[in-house]
């Protein structure tokens, strides 16, 4: 068989591309930079149907189940984390790792931007009670006292606040839910 200039056809999606190769289902023209690979073949976009993983709006039952399943992992992640501040890393995979997967197994393993959500609060809650127990474990001043006079000298040393290393340490307890459920 003989190719001549004549097969080639613009591509459907880069007009200014002159192409020979076609969709392997709908015979489209189509060049290599928008060509899908299938097992059957190159396709174009269309019928390659690229489309990411599917979401799911939670009903509510489901929803206040994982919920609760995600608050009591962090508030257990957090009052360990209070009592033993030093494994800073270690815990954060635990309560990013331990609300994602538990609420993720509350919810059958749907994912969605209301579990998301709602796994970001419940790290959010655990990461808060960490920094309440560190502060009342803290001999400098009690929740009394941050609470009538925030911005009295020793609050970071109560609450044990070293900006980057505690930022890097929440960011990754966030992010970890985050990922799972988008």
């Amino acid at each position: 068989m003989v190719i001549s200039d004549i097969d080639e056809k613009r591509c459907s999606y880069h007009p200014n591309v002159l192409t020979r190769l076609r969709c392997s289902k709908c015979g489209k023209p189509i060049c290599p930079r928008c060509a899908v690979e299938t097992p059957v073949g190159f396709r174009c976009p269309d019928c390659a149907a690229v489309r990411g993983l599917p979401t799911y709006q939670t009903n509510t039952v489901t929803l206040l189940k994982s919920i609760g399943i995600g608050l009591v992992i962090a508030i257990v992640v957090g009052l360990v984390w209070g009592r033993f501040s030093e494994w800073n890393f270690y815990l954060a995979l635990i309560l990013g790792f331990g609300v994602a997967e538990g609420m993720a197994w509350g919810a059958n393993y749907k994912r969605g931007s209301d579990l998301q959500i709602a796994a970001i609060v419940c790290v959010i809650i655990g990461l808060a009670l960490a920094r309440i127990v560190i502060a009342d474990r803290s001999p400098f001043y009690t929740i009394g006292d941050l609470l009538n006079h925030p911005s009295a000298p020793g609050v970071a040393q109560t609450f044990q606040i070293r900006l980057l290393p505690d930022l890097l340490f929440a960011a990754l307890a966030l992010a970890i839910p985050y990922i799972r459920f988008r």
